[in-house]
């Protein structure tokens, strides 16, 4: 027989991608750092408050558009230096160009972001991390949402801040968002105060 719990099912999950280092390769297209048709060297620093937490030297070859690149990340991390290498596949658009995907070195499937973790860059499944969202509650979910919204109005590292119709629209969704997240509360305080009511009170006894 097993012990106590021992059916219970195990998560496998050792982080949230919150907390990790990131390679975004939307971020970095965004930066001007992968170029298809271009070999681009460059420097990353990732912060937390303002303080650099790591660096990291990027080469990034995509001069072959038909036999796709790679990116070789070389710098300091907070657990010690890394050289690792990475493949990166472009596919056509249909509106022109090139998409960029990262070939994780762990699943060899297509991925958009790479997570620093245990001495190495990979894909979220490979790290096997998951969303601070997935432990969350309905209202916490909520607010998480509201809260990003807010930081996307304000435009924050690679991201600008949006313009034109797409700010319109997104405070739109803002709004949505704080109206959503003020009813789930309001409906948490009135099931809770629901179930207060509810107590029997002890009779006294004669």
């Amino acid at each position: 027989m097993g012990g106590i719990g021992s059916g219970a099912r195990r998560s496998t999950h050792i982080g949230n991608v919150e907390e990790m280092l990131a390679l975004d390769i939307r971020a970095l297209r965004r930066l001007g750092v992968i170029a298809p048709g271009e070999c681009i060297i460059d420097t990353l620093h990732w912060s937390i408050g303002g303080l650099s937490t790591a660096r990291a030297r990027l080469r990034i070859d995509l001069s072959d558009i038909e036999r796709g690149g790679a990116i070789t990340i070389n710098g300091e991390m907070p657990d010690g230096a890394i050289k690792q290498l990475v493949a990166i596949e472009m596919v056509p658009s249909a509106f022109g160009g090139h998409r960029c995907y990262f070939i994780c070195p762990c699943t060899a499937q297509r991925c958009e972001v790479l997570y620093y973790a245990r001495g190495r860059f990979g894909s979220r499944e490979a790290q096997r991390l998951s969303y601070a969202v997935q432990s969350m509650d309905e209202v916490s979910r909520a607010r998480h949402k509201a809260a990003k919204l807010r930081s996307r109005l304000c435009g924050s590292g690679s991201q600008p801040r949006p313009r034109g119709r797409n700010r319109i629209d997104m405070v739109s969704r803002l709004r949505r968002a704080e109206l959503e997240t003020q009813a789930l509360y309001l409906e948490q305080l009135r099931a809770l105060s629901g179930w207060s009511d509810t107590q029997r009170i002890p009779s006294k006894r004669l």
